[in-house]
């Protein structure tokens, strides 16, 4: 067994055994889960650490916990501590993510490492069972809240004790209770079905993470089990500054494919932007996550701001298909991707919305792409996708085969494409507020 392989399992003890022990407040798990740390950073070379994990090689787990303890809770500071270790050791174990972070271009500040104080909470909602069993698969921890639900990292029962077993991620339907005001248990219940349904059509694709099952008579919530894609977002890429434009295409393209894949069923993604783009650990495979807004039809206001079209935002727009909302939220993401910066930012989410409803397909980040003669077609592809109206967007089989076209005279100039600072400043409002700051659907990030 290789150095980098016994360190993976010693990983995998830590999060699978010893991290919900701690969880549940064991004091002895606290302790071998140090040991075991310690054993880690002996395996690694300290020139893989970088400067994401301790260099000390005892009490590295507790070094975390202390800078952990100065923003949370006794408990709450040893599971952060754990969680931030395992997921920087892996990272270390990465060859992608190996490298050293530089500046994005167009972004404020550089990309730093896994923050304590930004680790994810670690308690469950009130409606989870004691022991956090629900259906056949244990809940591990929750990951993160979509449009109609919330996602839990979790386990089949079966393989509990297992260290070769491949974890999964649960969807369930947000808890009815809180969102009493806004939507009825039965809509909502309802809208998580058709969700279900929608999604068990998606076929199997190398770039769409898998659906695995859907149990809707499970209790006390139905549930949608979906593949864990484990890997670094194309946010991280881009963040690192380390892209190529030759890479930056083969993202597109895979990216293309998987929403491709989709739109033959009669689905839309509905929320792609770089942080639903996982480039797979060891093959650096664009692959599509979180279809928690997915399905046939838009919804009103629920989506990101920097990436959703103006029919999202806009009250005067009938809803309209999936497949051209998709069209323009690739635009999108292919201009930040090629260039190195977003198309729409600004300081505030109504300036941003602002923009989207400003213009017809040719917003400044596109004028200035089509006044460089180099960059010309691939700027007219992402305008004619860009349109205000859905009925005039190219539909996304369209444009991938028109970006191959324009891949090959692409592939050998520079990345970024353009300096994103020639793009004209945006014109925030003056409230700072969104319209609709009610609404608990818009999804910021």
């Amino acid at each position: 067994m290789t150095d980098d392989s016994l360190v993976q399992g010693l990983l995998n003890t830590l999060e699978r055994e010893l991290l919900p022990c701690i969880e549940r407040g064991e004091q002895k798990a606290w302790g071998r889960a140090n040991r075991v740390a310690d054993a880690v950073l002996a395996l690694l070379p300290e020139d893989d650490r970088g400067s994401n994990l301790p260099l000390q090689r005892v009490g590295a787990l507790q070094a975390l916990y202390v800078e952990a303890r100065k923003t949370r809770t006794d408990l709450a500071a040893r599971s952060c501590a754990l969680y931030t270790f395992v997921t920087r050791g892996r990272d270390a174990l990465d060859p992608q993510c190996r490298r050293p972070p530089s500046v994005r271009r167009g972004r404020p500040s550089v990309m730093p490492a896994p923050s304590l104080v930004a680790a994810p909470e670690r308690t469950f909602p009130a409606w989870v069972p004691e022991g956090g069993v629900l259906g056949g698969f244990r809940l591990v921890r929750p990951m993160a809240s979509g449009g109609l639900g919330s996602l839990f990292l979790a386990r089949r029962l079966e393989d509990d004790g297992d260290p070769l077993a491949k974890d999964v991620v649960l969807k369930v339907p947000h808890d009815a209770a809180a969102l009493a005001a806004y939507v009825p248990e039965e809509e909502l219940l309802a809208q998580f079905r058709a969700e279900a349904s929608a999604l068990a059509a998606i076929p199997v694709h190398p770039n769409l993470a898998s659906i695995l099952a859907f149990d809707v008579a499970a209790r006390p919530k139905p549930f949608l089990v979906m593949e864990l894609v484990e890997g670094r977002t194309l946010e991280e890429e881009l963040a690192s500054g380390a892209m190529t434009t030759l890479r930056a295409l083969e993202i597109l393209d895979g990216v293309l494919a998987g929403v491709d894949a989709m739109h033959a069923t009669g689905v839309g993604h509905l929320d792609l932007k770089p942080d639903n783009v996982i480039l797979r650990r060891g093959t650096g495979q664009a692959t599509l996550v979180d279809f928690g807004l997915s399905g046939r039809q838009v919804r009103k206001r629920c989506g990101n701001p920097m990436y959703a079209p103006p029919e999202v935002w806009s009250d005067d727009r009938a809803p309209e298909s999936a497949f051209a909302a998709d069209s323009y939220s690739f635009a999108c993401l292919a201009f930040e991707t090629l260039m190195g910066a977003p198309l729409f930012d600004g300081e505030n989410m109504f300036g941003v919305l602002r923009q989207h409803l400003a213009h017809d397909g040719l917003p400044p980040g596109i004028a200035s792409l089509r006044a460089r003669p180099e960059l010309r077609k691939v700027a007219e592809i992402l305008q004619r996708a860009l349109r205000a109206n859905p009925a005039h967007r190219t539909r996304i089989r369209m444009m991938r085969t028109e970006l191959a076209r324009v891949a090959v005279s692409l592939r050998e100039v520079a990345w970024p494409l353009s300096n994103p600072r020639d793009r004209a400043p945006s014109s925030p409002d003056e409230s700072g507020e969104l319209p609709w700051s009610d609404c608990r659907t818009v999804r910021a990030g």
